[in-house]
Formats: structure tokens, C-alpha cells, sequence
């Protein structure tokens, strides 16, 4: 039995599921992830007033994914399960983590392959037309979890709200330069940019080489009961649009492993034509990451070209053998791009001093044990 706080589904892997190496897809993963959080956050919200003031018209929408890691691939013929918990409530939003674990049913081995944190805020109708249909859509107050005693729960808890508190910290400070002020203003991109300029001998592949634009029309398949798509629909669309884009850099089999930064900032409805534009824009000797900005276009709104969704997702090569290859270097060929690689560098390095600080905690509590 789960509780209220915690949902799992699961789902025997297919051929369908797979890339060309063989793995499970990632973004088959990333929409198995959103399905089940979805539901862990729905389904927390069915006890609420504006749920019960809704007929039980209150859903559960994604507006960022916090951070998602492949810690493992997953293989055709293995059984996905995503258990998703909620860890953390604000007045209008809902922490879910999601754990993803692989189960080789014939050998009866599990490893945990995906963790990610999403973030959801619950959707009431606010208009509906003349047959019933709901035309526009209201975020409402979020029932407050009890929060935990102690334990790991308090741990993820504290963590979450620490980090709640942090992003509404700097929301709250827009007034603030923005990134691209800043750099100019900073030594160290002038001597980034100096570097870049004297290293700069033709070779490797320029971020316009690796643009990838991707369309597609919004269906019945790709939405809840809402006729709002799912946002693991988007993140797939986006995953997809990614990997094309890692691919034209490096021109070999490309997996995703870990996605930073991704914002929700309106939903795609039903019949919409969402458009995915990617590319590379920053480049380490074995990784790479790869911009990606998703819009939508209305018939029923008239709206064009309408921002969606914006993330980071991380790439890297793999060869024949499943290891990991050196990856071209990009090519920078205007400050655009040379604003964009310096960023993506100061994110890259951030990212390896914490993977490197939780090794250190890891070999220390070893020593411990022993």
C-alpha cells in the first residue's frame, strides 16, 4: 500500500522504447517521470477546497523540473517503475521527487536509473464556453502537507523549502542586472572571450551547426482530460529536439544524462502546434550542453509563436563499445555565442565542484564504516 503522498506506476520496456543504441529512449523516461508526478500531485489536490469548489476539476500542472539525473541506462525488456512522493508544499506549488527503478524481471535484479525533482501548481477552470468546454485555466491554494517529524523526509523537506525560498528570494529581485549585463562588466568573460578568439583555428562545429527546430500538432493522445498536454509530452518534444542537436555536433550515438533549469511558464493545449528550437551551446572535452526553447502556436487564441518552455539538457557521446567519447569543440563565432559558452562554462564547472564535493562525503563516510 502507498500512501496519499506517494504514487508508482510501471511499465514493461519495448522495443518502440528504444534509441538507436539499444537503451530505453530518454525521453520515454522523462515522460513515465512527468505521468507519475502528475498523479502523485493530482491526487493530492483531490482533498482540497478548490478541488471540492471544482466539481473535482483541479488538476495538477508541471512548471519546472528542479533537476533530473540518468544514473543508469535502461534496457528493452525491463520493467520501469517511477515512485513519486511529495516532499514539499508552498501556498501554490507541489514538490514532487520521482525515483526511477529498472527491474530485470527474468534475473530479479532492480537498480535505480532517474531521480528529478517537479515542481506543479493546481489548475481550476476559470472560464468555460457555452458547451461545457474549458476555455482558460486559474491556478489555485495548495493544501498545506504535514510536515515531517524527522528522518530522511525532514531532511528532503528542509532541503526543498530551502531551495523554494532561494528561487522566490531571487524572483522577488528581478530589479537585479540580468546575466548578459553582467558580462560585460566581468574580467574574466573578457579573457574568456580573448581565449576563445586566439584558439579559435577552424575546426570543431559552430552552435549554428547543431540548430534543430522540431514541430508537431498537439492531439488527443498527448493530453489529460483537461485537453491540456502533459508536460512529459513537451519534455519528450524536447529531448528529442536535443539529442538531433548533440548528434550534428558529435555524429554519433548521443544519451542524455542530467537536465538543469527547466521552466514551465504556460501550458499547450490541445491542437496547438508546439515547436522545439535546440542547440549546442556549450561544449566540455566529454560533454555537451544543448539549449532548448519550446513555443506554441493557437488557432483558437491566435496566438504565434508563444514561449512555453525553456531548459539545459546535458549530452554526451558514447561509442560502439558504450563508453564515453571526447566530443568535437564548438566553435564560436559570434558574441552571442561566446555569451552563451561562458555561462554554460561557469554552470559546468559549478556542477563539477558538487560532483566532486558529494565524492569526497562518500569516501568519508566509507573511511567511517571501515
Amino acid at each position: 500500500m502507498t500512501s496519499t503522498n506517494t504514487s508508482v506506476i510501471a511499465r514493461l520496456l519495448l522495443p518502440d522504447d528504444a534509441n538507436p543504441a539499444g537503451n530505453v529512449h530518454g525521453g520515454t523516461t522523462l515522460k513515465l517521470m512527468e505521468e507519475a508526478g502528475m498523479i502523485a500531485a493530482t491526487r493530492y489536490m483531490s482533498s482540497s477546497d478548490a478541488a471540492k469548489q471544482s466539481n473535482g476539476n483541479c488538476y495538477a500542472a508541471l512548471i519546472r523540473f528542479e533537476h533530473m539525473a540518468f544514473h543508469e541506462p535502461i534496457y528493452v525488456g525491463e520493467v520501469a517503475s517511477c515512485t513519486a512522493e511529495i516532499v514539499f508544499t508552498s501556498e501554490r506549488s507541489i514538490l514532487v521527487e520521482v525515483v526511477v527503478t529498472a527491474d530485470n524481471i527474468t534475473k530479479g535484479k532492480v537498480r535505480v536509473t532517474n531521480t528529478g525533482w517537479l515542481w506543479y501548481v493546481a489548475l481550476t477552470p476559470s472560464a468555460v464556453g457555452p458547451d461545457g468546454e474549458k476555455k482558460d485555466w486559474s491556478v489555485v491554494p495548495v493544501l498545506p502537507m504535514t510536515v515531517p517529524d524527522g528522518g530522511a523526509a525532514r531532511k528532503k523537506y528542509d532541503m526543498a523549502k530551502a531551495k523554494y525560498e532561494k528561487r522566490k528570494s531571487s524572483t522577488t529581485n528581478s530589479g537585479e542586472k540580468d546575466d548578459s549585463t553582467k558580462l560585460e562588466m566581468d574580467d574574466e568573460f573578457e579573457t574568456f572571450k580573448k581565449q576563445s578568439a586566439a584558439s579559435n583555428d577552424g575546426g570543431g562545429r559552430s552552435p549554428a551547426e547543431s540548430e534543430q527546430v522540431l514541430c508537431q500538432m498537439v492531439l488527443p493522445g498527448d493530453c489529460g482530460a483537461d485537453k491540456v498536454a502533459f508536460g512529459g509530452f513537451v519534455m519528450k518534444l524536447m529531448d528529442n529536439a536535443a539529442g538531433c542537436s548533440a548528434w550534428r555536433h558529435c555524429r554519433t550515438n548521443v544519451v542524455t544524462v542530467s537536465i538543469s533549469d527547466m521552466d514551465f511558464v504556460s501550458w499547450v493545449g490541445l491542437g496547438d502546434l508546439c515547436t522545439v528550437r535546440s542547440k549546442v551551446v556549450f561544449a566540455s572535452s566529454k560533454s555537451m550542453e544543448i539549449e532548448i526553447v519550446a513555443s506554441t502556436a493557437s488557432a483558437s487564441s491566435g496566438e504565434e509563436d508563444k514561449v512555453v518552455a525553456k531548459a539545459l539538457y546535458t549530452f554526451v557521446s558514447l561509442g560502439s563499445d558504450g563508453k564515453v567519447l571526447s566530443v568535437p569543440k564548438l566553435r564560436l563565432e559570434s558574441d552571442a555565442d561566446m555569451r552563451n559558452a561562458y555561462l554554460g562554462k561557469q554552470r559546468y564547472e559549478v556542477a563539477k565542484r558538487a560532483r566532486l564535493a558529494g565524492s569526497k562525503k562518500s569516501s568519508v563516510k566509507v573511511s567511517l564504516k571501515e
